[in-house]
C-alpha cells in the first residue's frame, strides 16, 4: 500500500496524485487493474554505442584517392621532365600507393576480418620493402631480412588465432618450429655458423621452459597442484634455464664454461625454490606464515 510523502494519507491503487494535497504520486507500487502495461515493442530503444568499424565510405575512399593522387602526380612529372625518367620519384610515388593500400583496402570487400586486413597490410609493407630495395641497386641487400621477419610476425599471430582455444602447447609448437627456420634462414643470409651451436639449443632450451611452465599454469588452474609448488617449481625451472643458458654461450664464446654470471643468480634462486617446496609440504608451518603476514 502506498502512501503520500507529503501529508501521509494512505493511497488507493492506481492513484496518481494525493486525493487531500494533490501532491503527485511519483513511487506507486501498484498499478491499477485496467490501467495497460507498455509493451517491450513500444519502449524506448536502448542506447547503444556503435561498434567500430574499419569499413569507410565511397566518398572518404574518393577523397583519400584525390589527396594523395595530387602529390603522386606532381613528383611524377617533376622527375620525369627532369631527367626523362623516374629516378627518384619512385621512392614517394611507391609510399603513396603503400598509404593509399593500407587506408581503402577495407573499404573494397565486404564481411571482412581484422586478421584479413592484417594479412594484406603484412603483404604490402613487404612487398614495397622489396621493391625499394630493387630499385636501389644490387638485389637483395637488406629488404630479404625484413620481409623474413614480417612472414614470421604474421605466422606467429595466426597461429594464435586459429590454434590458441583449441591447444595452446600446439600454438607454441608452431612458433618453435617458425622460429627456428627464421634463425635458420638469417644464419643463411649472413652466412654464419651460429645456427647449429648458439641459435637453435638456446631456443629449444627456452621453448622447453616455456611449454613446462604453461602445464604447470594450466594444472594450477584445474587445481591439480598448490600455488606454492606452482611457484617453487617456476622458480626451478627458471634457474635451470639460466645455467644452461651460461652454459651454451661460454661453449660459443669461450669454448669454455666459466659460470660468469648464472651461479649468483641461482644461489639467490635455490634457496627460495627449497622454501616454497618444504611450506607447501609443511600444513603448519603453512598456517604460521599466513598468520604472521596475513596472507
Amino acid at each position: 500500500m502506498a502512501y503520500c510523502v507529503r501529508c501521509g494519507v494512505e493511497l488507493d491503487k492506481g492513484l496518481k496524485a494525493c486525493p487531500l494535497c494533490d501532491t503527485e504520486v511519483l513511487l506507486a507500487d501498484e498499478l491499477n487493474d485496467e490501467q495497460e502495461i507498455t509493451a517491450f515493442s513500444t519502449r524506448a530503444p536502448r542506447i547503444r554505442r556503435p561498434k567500430f568499424t574499419m569499413e569507410f565510405s565511397k566518398p572518404f575512399v574518393f577523397l583519400i584517392s584525390f589527396i594523395l593522387l595530387i602529390p603522386l602526380l606532381v613528383t611524377l612529372i617533376v622527375d620525369f621532365s627532369m631527367n626523362n625518367t623516374i629516378t627518384w620519384s619512385f621512392y614517394p610515388i611507391t609510399s603513396l600507393i603503400l598509404v593509399w593500400i593500407l587506408i581503402t583496402y577495407p573499404s573494397f570487400f565486404r564481411g571482412y576480418s581484422l586478421f584479413q586486413v592484417f594479412t594484406v597490410d603484412i603483404l604490402a609493407i613487404a612487398v614495397f620493402l622489396l621493391s625499394l630495395d630493387r630499385y636501389s641497386g644490387t638485389f637483395p641487400q637488406w629488404s630479404h631480412y625484413a620481409a623474413i621477419s614480417l612472414i614470421l610476425i604474421w605466422i606467429f599471430v595466426a597461429a594464435y588465432i586459429f590454434f590458441k582455444n583449441k591447444n595452446i602447447i600446439f600454438t607454441i609448437l608452431i612458433w618453435i618450429v617458425s622460429m627456428a627456420a627464421y634463425l635458420w634462414i638469417m644464419s643463411l643470409f649472413t652466412e654464419g655458423d651460429w645456427f647449429l651451436s648458439l641459435a637453435l639449443p638456446l631456443l629449444l632450451l627456452i621453448s622447453a621452459a616455456v611449454v613446462l611452465e604453461v602445464l604447470i599454469i594450466k594444472k594450477l588452474k584445474a587445481k591439480k597442484i598448490r600455488r606454492l609448488f606452482s611457484l617453487g617449481m617456476s622458480a626451478l625451472i627458471f634457474t635451470v634455464l639460466i645455467i644452461s643458458v651460461n652454459v651454451i654461450v661460454d661453449l660459443y664464446v669461450f669454448e669454455g664454461i666459466k659460470f660468469t654470471w648464472s651461479l649468483i643468480t641461482a644461489a639467490v634462486l635455490l634457496p627460495v625454490v627449497l622454501f616454497l617446496l618444504i611450506v607447501n609440504r609443511a600444513p603448519e608451518l603453512k598456517a604460521y606464515l599466513r598468520k604472521k603476514f596475513h596472507v
